[in-house]
């Protein structure tokens, strides 16, 4: 199966510079329908990998929105 992280920060190098990414294909739609998995991309080393989708839509800490 996918191996899935628990961090924010990409498992390759570290970065925590990421983003979802879009989904491939039926397995994938399926596993973020029904359990709430989801692919993101590391900007840094371009690492593409799986982690439970948590309350935000994307995670991107290099981006500073206007408060």
């Amino acid at each position: 199966m996918f191996p899935l992280s628990k961090s924010h920060n990409c498992p390759e190098c570290g970065s925590a510079s990421i983003h979802r990414s879009r989904r491939r294909g039926l397995g994938e739609h399926i596993l973020h329908k029904l359990f709430f998995i989801s692919p993101y991309r590391c900007r840094g080393c371009d690492s593409r990998y799986f982690r439970f989708r948590l309350g935000s839509h994307t995670i991107d800490r290099t981006r500073q929105h206007p408060a």
